[in-house]
Order: structure tokens, then C-alpha cells, then sequence
């Protein structure tokens, strides 16, 4: 990578900044998952970006939730969403405290680069400030090349979710 990249806290006062990032991280949503329209018809760019902007700004009101920024010479051109929460044992022992990765995103025209790793690597450290032995995050099905790079990652697959209509 020829830029210089920082990644950086962000707070609830930059949230407008992801915008961008959002938007084109639910068009690939969409894209990737187009077997899910006949569930229900996809949201459109804006009014996702208004559902997820409400849910990091409440997210970044409560304790153990941080968001960092990806920028290459002063340009953004990546984020992750991430927050801690308490975790009751189930099937297996998992530890008190779980990291979860809401979001991670990377401007299309950066991505191969190693901003993703970046990004991941410095959730993954918070995380283990924070306490949370363990790290987890929701993937599209159909995403595969979300599932290959977490995969890279050292991250396995745990749960399958499938939906339907009632």
C-alpha cells in the first residue's frame, strides 16, 4: 500500500462521515443476497443508511462499543462498527464477554489492499482490552468473499440463521 493509513476512534459526532461506506456496503448486501428478495423487497440506500445510522448512534451512547476509521492520507476509506456484550454460556464455554463486528466496511476501490485486515486486527486487539475472549460477527450466506476473508481471519463458522415468512 503506497498511502499512509491510520485508523483512528471515531465518535457519534462523525457518524454522517460513514454514510458513504454504508450505502455501498448495503448495495453489495443486496447484490450478493438477491435470493432473500422473495422474502421481502430490499431497502433502499437511504433508508437503510437511516436504520443503521439510528443503531450506532445508540450503540455509541452504552458502554463497550467503539468505532475506528480507516483513513488513507486523510481520506476515508474504511470503518468498523464493533461493541462487547455479556455472554451466558449455551453449548459451549465462551467466556463472560463475546466481541461482536457489526459492521466492516472498505471503499470498493481500496479494497485487496489490506485495509480490512487492518481494521480487523485492530477490532480484534480492542476486543481483548476490553475483555472479550472471544469475537463474532454476522456474514450473508451468500457473501463469499466476506466469508473467505473472516475465514483468513482465523474465524469459523458457528451458526447457521434461515429465514422465512410466516
Amino acid at each position: 500500500m503506497d498511502q499512509r493509513l491510520s485508523i483512528t476512534y471515531i465518535s457519534a459526532d462523525r457518524l454522517d462521515d460513514l454514510e458513504p461506506l454504508w450505502k455501498a456496503l448495503h448495495r453489495h448486501h443486496v447484490a450478493v443476497a438477491g435470493h432473500l428478495e422473495q422474502l421481502s423487497p430490499s431497502l433502499s440506500p437511504e433508508a437503510s443508511w437511516r436504520n443503521r445510522r439510528a443503531k450506532y448512534e445508540a450503540w455509541l451512547a452504552a458502554p463497550d462499543v467503539f468505532a475506528l476509521a480507516a483513513e488513507a492520507d486523510g481520506e476515508l476509506v474504511g470503518y468498523a462498527m464493533a461493541r462487547v456484550k455479556e455472554q451466558q454460556p449455551g453449548s459451549w464455554e465462551r467466556g463472560a464477554k463475546t466481541g461482536v463486528l457489526e459492521s466492516l466496511s472498505v471503499r470498493a476501490d481500496q479494497r485487496g489492499g489490506g485495509i480490512g485486515s487492518r481494521l480487523f486486527e485492530a477490532v480484534r486487539a480492542e476486543f481483548v482490552s476490553r475483555g472479550a475472549r472471544e469475537f463474532e460477527l454476522a456474514v450473508i450466506a451468500s457473501n463469499a468473499d466476506a466469508i473467505r476473508f473472516y475465514t483468513r481471519q482465523g474465524l469459523l463458522p458457528y451458526v447457521t440463521t434461515l429465514v422465512s415468512r410466516s
